[in-house]
């Protein structure tokens, strides 16, 4: 718009210098045409300009990393006029690494549905939430300019890379060799362990011919495999690149364990606020909607200097496998407890 205001007064100089060294009236019908000219434009415009709205939309709610997407700007106008000059400034930041900037969107002689997109960054993990900072359209000339109501923001999420499903034998040990214990109530059951009656203990327990064996009471307890919890967690801070390490990772080992229908929880800490979050993992769906809160939390470049065990937590009389992820691909952490 300066472009054009820079021009309109230049044309405007030449109008009064041609006004002042021919006299008549040709020099004169220029100069009132130069001064009236752009009350004309606005007249016509001011229709479209008024009924002008934008809608913000992206091409895709989710991509992997380095993924092609695109922000989407279509021009909509109740009038049904179209609008001269129409500029937009879009405005983007990740979520988690904190990474921002801005994209300057501009169309001449939008009509009514014109679409103009823009590519956003997918480089790095994260939800990309992109926002319109600025609508402004402008009258044919170019020299008035009217804001215009902003539209909705839009979010992105960047996925992870899809990594081949990494081997996880050691968080599926425990299924080779379960370790039994007795089934709270008992009832029926292959496994079983044999232990002296005690008082409480229903008689459909008793296991009567070794009791007359061994002259007294002798009870059939029911044994079950102890339940296995397994924990992913990972480091929720480091630089953009360490925390894309990290998410790759963790989405490969969670994607093996879904394959092998094994239920998991997901485990991380806010380092600004110290709280443990967690999810539960047992399908595809289930894993987006994870990564969804993970990108969302703001991830710092340092630990916060919470206490290592902080992630640990507690799963009673369970078995507990966890591995814990950080960007140097580091295995300490994972094990049984």
């Amino acid at each position: 718009m300066a472009r054009c205001r820079i021009g309109y007064l230049l044309a405007l100089g030449a109008a009064v210098l041609f006004f002042i060294c021919f006299n008549g009236y040709f020099s004169f019908y220029v100069l009132v045409l130069a001064l009236v000219f752009p009350i004309f434009s606005l007249l016509v415009s001011l229709p479209g300009m008024l009924g002008c709205t934008v809608e913000l939309a992206l091409t895709a709610r989710a991509v992997r990393r380095n993924e092609t997407a695109a922000a989407q700007i279509t021009v909509a106008s109740r009038s049904r006029l179209p609008v001269g000059r129409l500029s937009v400034e879009l405005r983007w930041d990740n979520a988690m690494n904190g990474q921002s900037g801005r994209i300057r969107m501009g169309l001449s002689g939008a009509s009514l549905g014109a679409v103009r997109r823009e590519s956003l960054p997918t480089g790095h993990c994260g939800m990309v939430r992109c926002r319109a900072a600025r609508v402004r359209v402008c009258d044919l000339l170019g020299l008035f300019a009217l804001r215009r109501p902003l539209p909705p923001a839009a979010e992105l999420a960047v996925l992870p890379l899809e990594l081949p499903p990494e081997p996880v034998p050691a968080l599926l040990g425990a299924e080779k060799n379960p370790v039994l214990r007795p089934r709270p109530g008992g009832g029926p059951g292959e496994d079983y362990d044999l232990r002296p009656y005690r008082a409480g203990d229903p008689l459909r327990s008793v296991h009567w011919k070794l009791s007359t064996k061994v002259d007294s009471l002798v009870v059939r307890e029911t044994l079950e495999p102890r339940k296995t919890i397994i924990i992913l967690s990972f480091d929720h801070f480091g630089t953009p690149d360490e925390l894309d390490r990290i998410q790759d990772r963790l989405d490969a080992v969670s994607r093996a364990l879904i394959e092998r229908e094994r239920p998991h929880a997901v485990r991380w800490l806010e380092e600004g606020s110290g709280r443990v979050r967690e999810e539960k993992v047992s399908s595809l769906t289930e894993l987006r909607t994870c990564q969804w809160e993970i990108f969302s939390t703001p991830a710092p470049e340092r630990a916060g200097g919470a206490p290592a065990g902080g992630l640990d937590g507690t799963a009673g009389d369970s078995l507990v496998r966890r591995l814990h992820i950080t960007a140097e691909d580091d295995r300490e952490g994972e094990g049984d407890r």
